[in-house]
């Protein structure tokens, strides 16, 4: 709820009530309604709970866990067996070992001595570990240290979804910006032509003008009339576009109220030490360029799994039989040797002949590493090249804006002079519209080349990996 009043009170104070005259609504302020409340926002940060989730899962594989099994079988009043074994197993992580405690109860008329336990039971603890093959890494701890891994992989996407959304909503605002610029032009041209058509029929009724300029001028009005028409849908439609962008807290979605306008162009120029900046900074932060750089993070984890499974399998297992019961009851515990008095020894060796699964497998993740870094080493190409073309057009718009402000200057000077001629009586009013729409053709294309400098901007920024400067 709070959320809710923040976002009214953001808009009354910016002066976004329908009864007010135009208000600016600033990039910037957009910016920040994008950044708090847009789904795609949610979504990506929906990235990071999901790695989380992840890592969770990962290291669920060290959880202690708990074993309880029993077995009995009774048929014609004889007792066969009765099995009753309760486990405890705590996995160890800087080595492929589980301690373990439990106790077992084996008795039936039917069981050997071997398996038989005592009538009262028998409690063991004990350990059993790899020691060659996943002794130094193992399928768990590769698992978790690449959940570890795939939380800075997610943060990456996160902020990739992020720069996409900025970007198009960047152009989009900057569309906005010319649909509002272009409307007030065509509506500054209209009145021209409607003041002029005004002056033409008093002429022509003094006989200063022959009657055919009356024709001229409201031909020229009717044309600019529906210029002026096509731009005041095109930014109403581009207000709609806009409103794409703008949700409350709740998810509810808001309208840019109607007065609202564009901020003015900043006169912001991107220099050669902005290009350096944002060079060093995509080598180091692009999301694209850190994710494959993760990846081949994974990629060694696995390669160091891969390679651990070449050794021999040796697993050994031992446990200390009645150790716990004779302990905490205070009976004597006998001494011989190094090993318990009462104990299990179990030893399991294997070893593939050729290894030929094993060394598949790490031969395909060796591929996998060297397909990633040729990937890495073409996109770090890519993207300082791409860097480099939008910075060109970034450049290439500044020239473009300078010369084309100085023809509108030349171009004014041009269309006075036509003015004073036509009102002695030196010129034709086709002359003096000629020189006005093509006035007004270099203020309207002028517009469209902030609006597009803007874009290059937001492009160049994206193409560094980034949303904001």
């Amino acid at each position: 709820m709070k959320y809710i009043v923040f976002i009214c009170l953001f808009f009354v104070q910016q002066g976004f009530s329908q009864s007010d005259t135009a208000k600016v609504f600033s990039y910037q302020d957009f910016y920040d309604l994008v950044s708090r409340h847009h789904p795609i926002f949610k979504q990506a940060n929906t990235l990071s709970d999901q790695a989380k989730a992840e890592l969770l899962m990962a290291r669920g594989g060290f959880d202690p866990k708990l074993d309880v099994n029993f077995d009995r079988k009774f048929f014609d009043n004889k007792a066969y067996f009765n099995f009753w074994d309760n486990q405890l197993k705590v996995p160890v992580y800087w080595a492929n070992m589980d301690v373990k405690a439990g106790f077992e109860r084996n008795v039936g008329d039917v069981l050997g001595t071997d398996i038989r336990t005592p009538i009262d039971g028998l409690s063991y603890v004990g350990v059993t570990m790899s020691v060659l093959q996943r002794f130094s890494i193992d399928e768990r701890r590769a698992t978790l240290q690449n959940a570890r891994i795939f939380q800075n992989i997610a943060e990456a996407e996160r902020v990739k979804m992020v720069n996409k959304l900025v970007l198009s909503a960047a152009k989009d605002y900057w569309n906005w910006y010319f649909a509002y610029q272009n409307y007030l032009l065509l509506k500054d041209f209209y009145n021209l032509a409607e003041q002029r058509f005004d002056l033409v029929l008093k002429r022509v009724a003094q006989g200063d003008l022959p009657a055919i300029d009356t024709s001229d001028a409201q031909v020229t009005l009717l044309d600019r009339r529906v210029m002026l028409e096509q731009a005041t849908v095109d930014f109403q439609n581009a207000r709609l576009i806009l409103s794409n962008y703008l949700w409350d807290a709740d998810g509810t979605p808001r309208e840019l109220p109607t007065n609202a306008t564009p901020q003015v162009a900043p006169a912001q120029l991107v220099t050669p030490e902005v290009l350096s900046s944002l060079l060093e900074q995509a080598r180091q932060k692009h999301p694209d360029i850190q994710k494959l750089d993760l990846k081949g993070q994974q990629l060694r984890v696995d390669e160091r799994l891969g390679r651990e499974m070449l050794k021999p399998k040796l697993d050994i297992g031992l446990s200390s039989l009645n150790y716990m019961h004779r302990y905490m009851t205070g009976l004597e515990i006998p001494k011989t040797g190094p090993f318990p008095p009462f104990y299990k020894l179990n030893v399991d060796f294997s070893m593939p002949l050729l290894f030929r699964k094993e060394r598949g497998k790490l031969q395909t993740v060796q591929i996998k590493q060297l397909q990633n870094n040729l990937e890495l080493q073409q996109l770090r190409r890519e993207i300082n090249n791409e860097i480099q073309t939008s910075y060109n057009e970034v450049k290439n718009l500044e020239l473009q804006i300078r010369e084309q402000q100085l023809a509108i200057v030349r171009q004014t000077q041009v269309l006075r002079a036509e003015e004073q001629r036509f009102s002695i009586g030196e010129s034709q009013l086709f002359l003096v519209n000629q020189r006005e729409t093509k006035l007004n053709e270099l203020k309207v294309k002028l517009e469209s080349m902030k609006s597009k400098y803007e874009k290059a901007k937001a492009t160049l920024l994206f193409a560094a990996g980034s949303s904001e400067w």
